[in-house]
């Protein structure tokens, strides 16, 4: 039966089939004849062929299509490598220049920061660039994060080390304004600081600031800049006023004829805040001039020049920032 069926197929594969070509133009047809068995094993032929073009044709394109991105991706890592290079250099400047500053201030290097550890150094910059050189190298993820890792933490601490120089000055140069330095008044200095014959009672005793004399009503003159905490009678000291100028320095002006401030106004060194008399236990007329520090009197001496009107630490910080006068 199987058989029979298996004759029946083949004979009806082998059957002829004619087509047949009729031109429009006059021309006589053209017959062709085929068996079906081989139109089948053509037409297969072709579908396959088809598939087989269309699958070779896709893997080129996804073969181009793939390299131009790895050409475009290789070429934004390349120009990215550049700027994280030209980064770490900037980095590395930064890094000297805080040196330098550091140094020039006389502040001191910061513990955390010697030895260069946690930032890019020359070694660091030489190794990523013999990286970038070579075309062959692998710029993968991991090096780009580290190489981005270090930007960020050298970053992190480049701008830690500028806010602490920042305070630094600032806090130096408010401490130049609030350090006593100029004279009180012109005059001569009548008695100084220490111990000395006190004038009236002809004893001896601790003298704790310096006397400079002139004409009553000779303008007295703040020598710092502070706070008025105290103006009025003190007694011995006459009308008498008190400057708090902060960082633990204050100053006392006695003797005087009148204020010109009053107790919490805010005064500028070279300010008049009183006149030259000779109130309270006095010989004349003079200004009794006190210097505290932390409380204990200092020479005032110490904090002006006979003939001038600034100390040896502003000049040191007026040359140490660049400002000239």
């Amino acid at each position: 039966m199987l058989a029979k069926k298996t004759r029946r197929l083949l004979k009806a594969a082998l059957t002829p089939v004619s087509i047949i070509v009729v031109p429009h133009s006059g021309l006589p047809s053209l017959r062709f004849n085929f068996s079906l068995l081989f139109l089948l094993v053509l037409a297969s032929a072709w579908t396959g062929f088809t598939l087989w073009a269309g699958y070779v044709s896709g893997k080129q394109a996804d073969y181009y299509v793939t390299k131009a991105d790895n050409h475009m991706l290789r070429t934004r890592m390349d120009h990215m490598a550049m700027k994280v290079e030209r980064g770490l250099h900037y980095l590395e400047m930064t890094k000297r220049t805080d040196a330098q500053i550091r140094k020039i201030i006389g502040m001191g290097g910061r513990p955390e920061l010697a030895g260069s550890v946690g930032g890019p150094d020359s070694s660091d910059i030489a190794d990523f660039k013999k990286l970038l050189a070579s075309r062959n190298a692998a710029m993968n993820d991991e090096t780009m994060n580290g190489a981005v890792s270090r930007m960020q933490e050298e970053s992190r601490r480049r701008l830690s080390s500028y806010t602490e120089i920042t305070w630094y000055l600032t806090n130096k140069h408010n401490l130049a304004k609030a350090l006593p330095s100029i004279w009180p008044a012109e005059g001569r200095i009548t008695s100084r600081f220490g111990y000395r014959v006190h004038p009236l009672r002809f004893s001896s005793e601790y003298h704790s600031g310096v006397d400079i004399a002139n004409d009553a009503g000779t303008p007295l003159l703040a020598t710092a800049d502070g706070v008025v905490r105290h103006t009025g009678w003190i007694s011995g000291y006459g009308i008498a006023v008190f400057i708090d100028h902060g960082f633990g320095y204050s100053t006392l002006y006695g003797h005087m004829t009148e204020s010109l401030v009053r107790e919490g106004d805010a005064v500028k060194r070279g300010q008049r805040i009183g006149l030259m008399g000779t109130t309270g236990t006095s010989t004349g007329s003079h200004v009794h001039y006190e210097v505290l520090e932390g409380g204990v009197p200092k020479n005032p001496e110490r904090y002006f020049n006979a003939g001038g009107t600034t100390t040896f630490f502003a000049g040191v910080f007026e040359g140490l920032t660049g400002r000239g006068r």
